[in-house]
């Protein structure tokens, strides 16, 4: 299975349906395993830069296979890879909170990223988006 539109139009549904329910407005974007924009939505009055936050999350998820949180241990001095962070030679890259791998079994097949909340709600509208599709997985 990889993201189609389809798809990633349930995710976002689902995303924003849970963000309302929390009280945030927010964007989400969902990307392809490459981390290439397959849809994403902002929610009216949402701030303009969650659109590229949530993107940028996003790429970061689906790019590294992880959360977006989980990148941040590449800037641990102790950690292999250290600088990692520093040495990114495009702008996408995330440490940010509120972006998680799309997974079909234990294959990577996109990312989803949602800016606009903290970054424990964030994370809750990405679940919520992905149990709305992978739910009976």
């Amino acid at each position: 299975m990889g993201i189609d539109i389809a798809t990633a139009k349930k995710i976002i549904k689902a995303g924003i349906q849970q963000a309302r329910k929390m009280g945030n407005l927010c964007s989400v974007a969902v990307v392809d395993d490459r981390g290439f924009l397959v849809a994403l939505h902002r929610m009216d009055r949402a701030p303009i830069p969650t659109v590229d936050i949530a993107r940028d999350k996003a790429w970061t998820a689906a790019t590294f296979r992880m959360s977006s949180s989980e990148i941040v241990k590449f800037g641990d001095p102790a950690a292999p890879g250290y600088g990692f962070n520093t040495q990114n030679g495009n702008d996408r890259l995330t440490t940010i909170p509120g972006g998680l791998p799309i997974t079909d079994g234990n294959e990577v097949i996109g990312g989803v990223g949602v800016s606009g909340g903290t970054p424990e709600d964030d994370v809750a509208v990405c679940r919520a988006g992905l149990a709305a599709v992978f739910a009976a997985d």
